[in-house]
């Protein structure tokens, strides 16, 4: 990991270097905290996939006994999965935190031996530390608006990645949802039309009919398409925006001084982040909240 910043002062270097060396490690915490966040969802989703898998194949042994070849096709991969998520559960459970500590150190559960790894809270405190110490070396660095601008400006790409990664997230659960729906809805007609030769099909009618409506109920309560759409279309604005005074077109072409091409564009990407926020912020009402505001 990164050096610690409160030595920078001590070691001589300029406030304009210990703000690069700061912001570095800025960033190294944000990544290694995103890690150790990512690692607690998969680990609370592996514990929950693993006991519904369970109880999904213990539902279907009622339905398929006598179907010796359909019984092996599904319950060994299946099982073999519910297994993979206890697994992958019980190991996250047990190493929380973000990536390994290079270190010879080693932690000991039993006859299991592991890198340690910083917890999601300790994550958290150096990363509120080092944000602290960055304002106070901002404050002492004294850098002129310029620079500041062209930072501004060299950030907005990290802000394109962001939205797009963002983007993609929700359309993949949209995906995910609009497939359930799709493949559903063909399911339940057919379960539909042999309930009457096959009784016990009428339950697995009831449980897609079940799961049809969640999904349903999700994507119309959450607007994953939605927030997708506005994160891609701000990420490509802002990307246009960047390209555009770079090169010096379009309305960047009619100004000469370089400052105030920088002030346009910190202008410009600023108001739509603001309003990509304000899109967020109405897509997160609940739909009740908006015909009441209509």
């Amino acid at each position: 990991m990164a050096r610690n910043v409160g030595n920078l002062a001590e070691r001589g270097e300029d406030p304009n270097t210990q703000l690069l060396l700061i912001s570095h490690e800025i960033r190294e915490t944000e990544s290694d905290l995103n890690i150790a966040r990512t690692r607690q969802r998969l680990s609370n989703v592996s514990l929950v996939l693993g006991p519904v898998l369970l109880v999904v194949l213990f539902e279907l042994f009622w339905f398929l006994r006598g179907h010796r070849n359909l019984m092996l096709a599904i319950y060994i991969p299946g099982g073999l999965l519910a297994v993979s998520f206890a697994i992958a559960s019980a190991k996250l459970k047990m190493t929380p935190g973000g990536p390994p500590v290079e270190g010879p150190l080693v932690q000991r559960m039993g006859f299991l031996e592991f890198h340690p790894r910083r917890s999601e809270s300790e994550l958290e405190l150096q990363l509120a530390r080092l944000r602290d110490n960055r304002k106070v070396i901002a404050g002492a660095a004294e850098t002129s608006i310029k620079v500041r601008r062209i930072a501004y400006r060299d950030e907005a790409y990290d802000d394109i990645n962001n939205f797009r990664e963002e983007s993609a997230r929700y359309r993949r659960v949209n995906n995910i949802l609009q497939s359930i729906l799709i493949i559903g809805s063909l399911a339940a007609t057919a379960a539909a039309s042999i309930t009457g030769e096959i009784p016990d099909v009428r339950w697995a009618t009831v449980a897609i009919t079940f799961t049809v409506g969640i999904a349903s109920g999700f994507m119309g309560y959450f607007k994953y398409k939605e927030r997708s759409f506005y994160l891609q279309q701000t990420a490509d604005t802002i990307e246009s925006e960047r390209e555009t005074v770079e090169v010096g077109v379009g309305r960047y072409a009619r100004e000469e001084d370089e400052n105030v091409r920088l002030a346009l564009f910190v202008e410009e990407v600023h108001r739509l982040k603001s309003e990509q926020k304000k899109r967020q912020q109405n897509l997160e009402q609940p739909p009740d909240s908006h015909s009441s505001q209509e």
